[in-house]
């Protein structure tokens, strides 16, 4: 879908939907990507309720919206059961969005979890699961997006399906060639070989965008820790 950014315009579009639940999960994770890739896209979001995602998008006008809309036909008849399109007549600014915590649902209600006290970050399909302390809540999320709302340098990604606190890593060893890390919580998982060399570099250097001491202190307990073949 050739696509042309708005610009210049203080028009904003709310676009509320509701996925069809027997749509494949492949037209599903599909749609949200040609949607969330636009260049219009402001922010997004998956919710829970009436709808399961919503999306802002800035307009030059109605009319350029739907015919930006259009080329989506196919892709919402497959994936859909309704949509709704809003327009944003007024907006109030409250304190800064919190980037640094993941909200679960709890008790009919929400928990903030701070990104210091979660563990680590699995996907499970289309969802994923925030482990901390224990206790574990799955979300209706990607493991982008959740990612962008924990503090980079405190986690590492060892998988494709695996996000890791440094601080909860408590050696690193080698098994048949590949880096294996054990957990705080007695498990262990094997790095991916694609984040090998971040996790080496990780351990050994780190990125010199760090600007403090305590993701170095990580890599050196953990060099430490290593097996002298592997240093």
């Amino acid at each position: 879908m050739k696509d042309e950014r708005a610009i210049g315009t203080d028009l904003r579009i709310i676009l509320c939907i509701q996925f069809d639940r027997r749509a494949p999960p492949s037209e599903v994770a599909a749609l949200k990507s040609t949607l969330t890739a636009s260049p219009n896209c402001v922010h997004s979001s998956e919710v829970t309720g009436s709808f399961d995602f919503i999306a802002e998008f800035a307009a030059q006008s109605i009319p350029w919206y739907n015919k930006w809309l259009a080329p989506l036909a196919d892709q919402f008849a497959g994936a859909l059961h309704r949509f709704e399109t809003n327009f944003v007549l007024q907006r109030s600014f409250g304190r800064a969005l919190d980037e640094d915590a993941v909200w679960v649902p709890e008790n009919g209600g929400y928990k903030r979890i701070d990104s210091g006290l979660i563990d680590k970050i699995t996907a499970e399909g289309d969802y994923i699961r925030i482990h901390s302390r224990s206790e574990s809540w799955l979300l209706h999320e990607t493991m982008k997006s959740v990612s962008k709302r924990v503090r980079s340098e405190q986690f590492i990604r060892i998988h494709r399906s695996t996000i890791v606190r440094l601080g909860f890593i408590k050696r690193v060893s080698r098994k048949d060639r590949q880096l294996v890390v054990h957990l705080a919580d007695g498990t262990s998982q094997t790095v991916a070989r694609s984040h090998a060399g971040e996790m080496l570099h990780l351990i050994r250097w780190g990125p010199a965008d760090r600007p403090d001491g305590v993701a170095q202190g990580h890599r050196r307990q953990a060099h430490q820790q290593l097996p002298q073949q592997q240093r």
